[in-house]
């Protein structure tokens, strides 16, 4: 990869960072917001793991904004789980093709399942029943971020969904 296409996706992967942070300011509930959006953009342009980390980063500063409500721990588990979301999420994307319809709704759904129901029972054990009351904030957060990434990606234009500079070596 030459240095404009490396410097084009460090650019983009900044934007994304800073997107992050925005939406870990727009709240619904607690550390529930808007961060993940920008982690779901992420996964499809710049590939799995850096979605992935756009997930963590973004829920950790989205918590840290909300002084960590369920402590620290609990919100690192809950990162960790956002990092496999947005992983899973990118790499069905990455694998079996970023614009098909199908692939698109198969990706969306497993994402929300990997966010919501699958995540929700893992906390359990640490927020005991308080948890279920997160479950429909979460699920509109979730359904949001996914809506409104897929919005934002289908108005990209095609130079930009399939540039050069998005194919990392990795890739």
């Amino acid at each position: 990869m030459d240095n404009s296409a490396r410097l084009k996706r460090i650019v983009l992967a900044a934007m994304l960072l800073a997107l992050c942070v925005v939406g870990a300011n727009v709240k619904i509930l607690g550390s529930i917001a808007f961060d993940s959006l920008p982690a779901f953009l992420g996964a499809i342009l710049l590939g799995p793991v850096f979605g992935a980390f756009l997930g963590v980063f973004g829920h950790l500063v989205s918590a840290g904004l909300a002084g960590f409500p369920y402590t620290l721990p609990v919100h690192l588990v809950i990162a960790v789980m956002m990092g496999v979301c947005m992983f899973v999420f990118g790499w069905i994307r990455q694998r079996f093709g970023k614009d098909k319809l199908s692939v698109v709704l198969i990706a969306d759904v497993i994402g929300y399942v990997i966010n919501v129901p699958l995540e929700v029972p893992l906390m359990y054990p640490f927020l005991k029943g308080t948890i279920f009351a997160l479950f429909i904030p979460l699920t509109v957060a979730t359904i949001v971020n996914l809506a409104v990434c897929e919005v934002v990606y289908a108005f990209l234009p095609q130079r930009v969904k399939h540039a050069p500079f998005l194919r990392s070596e990795a890739s």
